[in-house]
């Protein structure tokens, strides 16, 4: 007997034309697994084989055997095979029932391996004789007609998730069926999804369309979608980008009630196979997707916290991962940190270092990091407490000007007040973490704002008021805020970078202190510059210099000997005496003492517009001490009168006298609160005092 081998070329030509060769008995015969003997006589060409699948009077088991041989025989490849598994299944005679039962018990038998038998399931289902229960009765028959031991059937399901011939879906279907059965524990199913998303071939683009379409399936349950998607995060196929987009499409592809949906999503939440991170992103789209409102938002987050596995320390890392992934939005993330609190893995500290970490994943450059910042802000599940934390972190990170604060805190509350005013309230009460000085002095503004508001509408208005009478205005890059009268007001003393910091110390028509720089305010100065050796004395002024200030001579500063301008440039320069003196007016301003501005623990006054459209418009004026050689004239004075003294330069001389310049006094009793005078009166010029710029 002569034996011809035939060979196909490409899978795409099955049932096509081949090699013509002359009649010969192709025989495939079984070996040591009970499979019955088979003897096909191929004629002229592979259209035999065809017509042997095809053939009603073989059993579905027998056609099984009769493809993998031709497979192992080198006539078919997995294309190929495919192609014959529907021709098998097409072939088939009856009700669908009696389809279905004869499907069935060819994934029953022993004749075919479990790749094939995979095949034909899925070739089941294309043609409608299976639907996704009886797809998952099959395989889980096809598991059970592995008859050797744990480890052995093991291999079976390697191997056939290893092969090309079954697609991602039905692999998916494969494994987690194998880990059902107890075939394959947590780290098995791991390297089992590993090894089936590595066999998909193509480009990235491909493979991750092969993805998709698995998502899109019903061949797995959502937990196992769940740890595919997962795995193809961690092997690249897919990016942050393109996980809420397979969520989406997983969840799409669940069937069934709303009720039965929202099941297999809490399923899949309380499930410890996959990451907490990718439970995140799951959750996100669900709400997205409408399948969850705020309330059971909470809940899965609160399920998917609870399924956390190990320590504390373990849970709170876990936790942090998530945080860290820029698989989901920030409010996404949000929202878990205040879970893990709620359920104790994250104290105050904690909480502050998780919105820390999320600001940190945020992608994009400061514009796009803004946006995920103002959008999280105008999500209506968090608290309000935590939102102004976050928009503290963007500050302190730099992510927010302080302008841009102000703008996020007014969207905090505005979004927070369907709790009411009141509620409100008691929530920034129980805030653990300390808000900055910024972010707390604008809360108790913009409080004070809206307290008494009649309704809704009026106290929106009066929030977008509030802030936008809080936003700092600059001029050449240098705060200020208008108080009615004018002028722009700087913010800071001259060479402070914060309203409650002193700043730098200069004689009057000085441009520059006299002391090295680096040298603190409030510790004697120990490197004075070449020449004023002296420090704040009158040896150091004159400098051997012609003074041409004094009686009978200039009264006012001449702008080049103006240290704001000198230093701050634009139109900046010294306040006139005229100008202190309005201030002083009480009609125009009242003046506040406070023990601690904002937190500081420096002492001052706070100046408050009186005037009509400048109202609640503020200064703070810390009283800076005044230097003299080297101490602070103030030490003497605390020592013997208990006394706080500070002094701001205007521009002119006090009445023209020999050496004196005019100046704001500042006077407080140390120990008798009582006793706060503010004035305006005259220094020595040679003194160190500070300077608050002012503007047209």
């Amino acid at each position: 007997m002569r034996t011809y081998k035939i060979r196909i070329f490409q899978a795409s030509v099955l049932g096509a034309l081949l090699w013509f060769v002359p009649v010969a008995l192709l025989s495939f015969t079984a070996c040591d697994n009970m499979r019955p003997d088979i003897s096909i006589t191929v004629k002229s060409d592979y259209n035999s084989i065809i017509e042997a699948v095809s053939s009603a009077n073989r059993s579905l088991a027998e056609k099984l055997q009769l493809i993998e041989a031709a497979v192992a025989s080198g006539f078919a490849d997995e294309q190929a095979a495919q192609d014959l598994l529907r021709q098998a299944i097409s072939s088939l005679s009856g009700t669908l029932a009696q389809k279905l039962a004869a499907v069935e018990a060819a994934v029953s038998s022993q004749t075919a391996d479990l790749e094939t038998k995979l095949g034909l399931i899925e070739a089941a289902v294309a043609a409608g004789f299976a639907n996704e229960a009886d797809q998952q009765a099959l395989i889980q028959k096809a598991l059970e007609s592995l008859g050797e031991s744990v480890t052995e059937k093991l291999a079976s399901v390697e191997n056939a998730i290893n092969s090309k011939t079954a697609s991602l879906e039905m692999k998916l279907a494969l494994i987690e069926a194998a880990v059902k059965e107890g075939l394959a524990d947590e780290i098995a199913m791991r390297e089992l999804l590993l090894q089936a998303v590595q066999t998909l071939s193509g480009t990235m683009t491909e493979r991750l369309e092969a993805i998709e379409k698995a998502m899109e399936s019903s061949a797995a349950s959502l937990s196992a979608k769940l740890d595919l998607i997962e795995t193809a995060v961690k092997n690249r196929l897919a990016d942050s980008n393109n996980v809420l987009k397979l969520m989406n499409q997983a969840l799409a592809a669940l069937t069934g009630t709303v009720e039965e949906k929202q099941e297999a999503i809490k399923k899949a939440v309380q499930d410890q196979t996959s990451a907490l991170e990718i439970k995140l992103a799951l959750i996100e789209a669900a709400v997205s997707g409408g399948f969850a409102d705020s309330e059971a938002q909470q809940e899965l987050l609160h399920q998917a916290v609870l399924a956390l596995k190990g320590t504390a320390e373990e849970k709170l890392a876990a936790i942090t991962t998530a945080i860290s992934s820029q698989s989901t939005t920030l409010s996404a993330k949000l929202d878990l940190i205040e879970t893990a609190v709620k359920e104790g893995f994250a104290d105050s500290n904690a909480k502050a270092a998780l919105i820390k970490t999320a600001l940190a994943s945020l992608n994009g450059n400061v514009n796009d990091k803004l946006a995920a910042i103002s959008t999280a802000i105008a999500n209506q599940t968090d608290s309000l407490s935590t939102k102004l934390e976050l928009i503290q972190a963007a500050l302190q990170d730099s992510l927010a000007s302080a302008n841009e604060a102000l703008g996020l805190i007014g969207t905090a509350l505005s979004t927070s007040l369907q709790d009411g005013v009141d509620a409100i309230v008691a929530e920034l009460d129980s805030i653990d973490t300390a808000l900055s000085s910024k972010v707390s002095a604008a809360i108790t503004s913009i409080l004070n704002a809206i307290s008494g508001q009649p309704d809704y509408s009026s106290v929106l208005a009066a929030i977008q008021k509030a802030v936008e009478s809080l936003k700092t205005k600059t001029l050449n890059g240098h705060e200020y805020v208008e108080m009615g009268d004018g002028l722009k007001w700087a913010t800071m003393n001259l060479g402070a970078t914060a309203p409650y910091e002193y700043g730098d110390y200069f004689a009057w028509g000085e441009t520059a202190p006299y002391y090295e720089p680096g040298h603190a305010y409030d510790n004697p100065c120990s490197s004075w510059k070449s020449g004023k050796e002296y420090g704040y004395s009158l040896s150091s002024y004159f400098d051997n210099e012609t003074d041409i200030y004094g009686e009978g001579k200039k009264t006012v500063l001449d702008i080049e000997d103006d240290a704001a301008r000198a230093n701050w440039k634009s139109s900046w320069r010294m306040p006139t005496k005229a100008e202190w003196e309005w201030l002083l007016n009480t009609d125009n301003c009242t003046w506040e003492w406070t023990e601690s501005y904002q937190g500081s623990g420096v002492i001052g006054v706070i100046v408050t517009s009186k005037v009509t459209g400048y109202e609640g418009n503020q200064l703070f004026l810390p009283v800076a001490y005044i230097r003299f050689s080297e101490i602070l004239i103030t030490e003497i004075l605390q020592d013997t009168r208990n006394l706080y003294i500070g002094a701001y330069w205007s521009s002119a001389l006090q009445n023209g006298i020999y050496n004196n310049g005019s100046m704001l006094l500042l006077l407080a009793d140390k120990n008798d609160s009582t006793y706060r005078t503010y004035s305006m009166d005259s220094s020595m010029r040679s003194w160190g005092l500070t300077i608050r710029p002012v503007s047209e």
